[in-house]
């Protein structure tokens, strides 16, 4: 792709403790990538992936092991230009300060290679073009960097780090804040560099279900520690979920793929059924015994698994849900079938089509209420708005939960709401106007949600 023939590095990290100040946040890591490998670094919230990243990029000292490439000591026989020609890393957030052009930003992954006084040279310029073309940025490489949507930001970032001529690459978390077809962009375009520029990959990811997907080998952490590796199949376990998450999980096996799909069932009720104890499952949708419905029909819009709460919230109270269309294997998409809805099924990663949106509406119509969950909007699901619209028209109730970061919570407008998870070039953003109104009302989250359905449905028992 970008026609590098340098040979992949390896990795090896050997007892490896990490510490900020006083406080350990990884305790006697042992791991190892082989050259040319594809593998995931999974876990909860803050329990150090992260950190080990900056390790092996020589930001965080070790407090006692060593970190090996290709059998060098990264902290006691490497240097730091020397560390940057061999791996480049692409960070969570890159702090763009100077309103730097598309181009400007991918070569400064040259500044390895470009010495104090002489610039960069035909070679460094012929190394941006290609990461450009890899990622497919040329097109936009007189653009401002932040003018840029979240996908388009993301495969810059990337370019930068292949500007670089890495044989590591590390990623901490690339698909955040990414619709579905950008996540799926970012995952092929990683897997096609593992395999045709001699790259290896470590990569950070919070969706078990992509890490599942693309890594041929995950590492587990939890509780400080490294608590389980290997292949998908072997890590993404409900018994090793459960105990890194502390909640119970239903682990399916993917309906392409056949391997391990997760949601995390984290509030189920006392006494509804949990996921099974050990291995992948097959299983159709079911609905609690113990859980008798009561009040609605209510359709819920979710997708990338960012309604699982909300989900779990209406079934806890009662109420008959519908949901989608959900692509299948998505963690909301196995919480509902969990959950016992009934649900429109897309087929996994294809945008909604006409007759999955029409089987919507036909839904939307038969509920008492609509909720549309903080689901990211891209072009294959941003006409499922259009038909909330039309719904909302005739007088249905439409309640929109805010999410996404504070300060987009801290305000009503729907507009505002649906701008920070548009990555539809602003279409997403048009329905808040007109959303609004037709009566359609912005909700902090599941339990306001819950209030507002006692108060247009008034808790009706469902027919």
């Amino acid at each position: 792709m970008i026609g590098s023939r340098r040979r992949p590095a390896s990795l090896v990290v050997r007892n490896v403790t990490l510490a900020y100040g006083p406080r350990t946040v990884l305790t006697d890591v042992n791991l190892e990538v082989q050259a040319g490998e594809f593998v995931g670094l999974i876990g909860p919230n803050a329990c150090g992936k992260s950190t080990l990243l900056k390790a092996v990029s020589r930001i965080l000292r070790p407090a006692s092991g060593e970190i090996l490439i290709d059998g060098r000591n990264v902290w006691k026989e490497m240097n730091g230009l020397e560390t940057a020609r061999t791996l480049a890393v692409v960070p969570q957030d890159f702090p763009a300060v100077f309103p730097l052009t598309v181009e400007q930003t991918v070569t400064l992954g040259r500044t390895p290679f470009v010495g104090r006084f002489s610039g960069e040279k035909p070679r460094d310029f012929a190394r941006v073009r290609a990461a450009l073309e890899a990622t497919g940025t040329l097109a936009v490489k007189d653009r401002i960097f932040t003018e840029l949507c979240g996908g388009e930001r993301q495969r810059v970032i990337l370019a930068k780090a292949l500007a670089q001529e890495p044989r590591l690459l590390l990623l901490d978390e690339p698909t955040s804040h990414l619709d579905i077809n950008h996540q799926v962009e970012i995952m092929d375009l990683l897997v096609r560099l593992n395999r045709e520029d001699n790259l290896t990959v470590l990569i950070v990811l919070h969706d078990l279900n992509l890490a599942a997907v693309w890594c041929r080998r995950l590492f587990l952490f939890g509780g400080g520690r490294l608590v389980a590796s290997g292949h998908p199949r072997e890590v993404l376990t409900a018994d090793n979920l459960a105990a890194v998450y502390g909640s119970p999980v239903l682990v399916e096996r993917h309906p392409v793929y056949g391997c391990p799909q997760v949601a995390l069932l984290s509030r189920l009720p006392q006494g509804a059924p949990a996921a099974p104890g050990r291995g992948d499952r097959e299983a159709g949708p079911r609905r609690p015994a113990d859980r008798p419905v009561r009040k609605g029909p209510v359709h819920v819009i979710a997708g990338g698994g960012t309604s699982v709460d909300l989900l779990e919230t209406l079934a806890a109270a009662g109420y008959e849900v519908t949901v989608g269309p959900l692509n299948a294997g998505d963690s909301d998409w196995q919480a509902a079938r969990a959950l016992g809805a009934d649900v429109v099924t897309v087929p996994p990663f294809c945008p909604v089509d006409q007759e999955a949106g029409r089987r919507a509406g036909e839904m939307m119509y038969k509920a008492r209420a609509v909720l549309v969950g903080p689901v990211p909007f891209g072009p294959g699901n941003v006409d499922v708005l259009r038909t909330v619209l039309e719904a909302a028209r005739t007088g249905l109730p439409v309640g929109v939960l805010v999410g996404g970061p504070a300060p987009a919570r801290a305000g009503g407008s729907l507009t505002r709401v649906l701008k920070t998870r548009d990555f539809a070039g602003g279409r997403a953003t048009a329905f808040g106007p007109e959303l609004e109104r037709a009566g359609a009302r912005a909700l902090a989250g599941p339990a306001e949600a819950l209030a507002w359905l006692e108060t247009v449905t008034g808790g009706r028992v469902a027919p």
